[in-house]
């Protein structure tokens, strides 16, 4: 509908994956106050940058798989046997970074691209998580409006 006839639709939801999928701009409410709206994007963008992990194929490959990912950005900490770089570039970094690690014939095991969740910003915007809110009364409910 709002594409089709240009009208304004109103979701009031707390699965905010919903709203990230479904929705032009989101506006998260806390206790009766907008305290974040954008597009879903920018809001994610404004809390953090994507990380890319890697598993290195062969553990005496790890080193050099840093020297590679340092390029697309800082190392942040990751699980045992991995590294994870924040990628300075966005998300579209990526490519760069399986190119680079072919290029340097570099085998991973697994590689994998995080990206903050609308769920992230949520719990930046309010200091707590939606699955964590029904301790205050399932009434208090904190709502992503898309």
């Amino acid at each position: 509908m709002a594409r089709d006839e240009g009208v304004t639709v109103f979701l009031t939801t707390q699965y905010l994956e919903e709203a990230a999928v479904s929705a032009d701009r989101v506006g998260i409410i806390d206790r009766g106050r907008i305290v974040a709206e954008d597009t879903p994007e920018a809001l994610k963008a404004e809390i953090g940058r994507p990380s890319v992990e890697a598993t290195p194929a062969s553990r005496d490959e790890r080193d050099a798989v840093v020297g590679v990912l340092e390029r697309f950005g800082e190392e942040i900490p990751s699980q045992p046997g991995t590294v994870a770089v924040r990628l300075s570039g966005g998300a579209a970094g990526l490519a760069g970074v399986v190119r680079a690690l072919d290029a340097e014939n570099l085998k991973v095991s697994n590689l994998r691209l995080e990206e903050p969740s609308l769920d992230d910003v949520f719990l930046v915007k309010t200091g707590r998580s939606l699955e964590g809110a029904g301790g205050e009364g399932a009434t208090d409910a904190e709502e992503a409006q898309a």
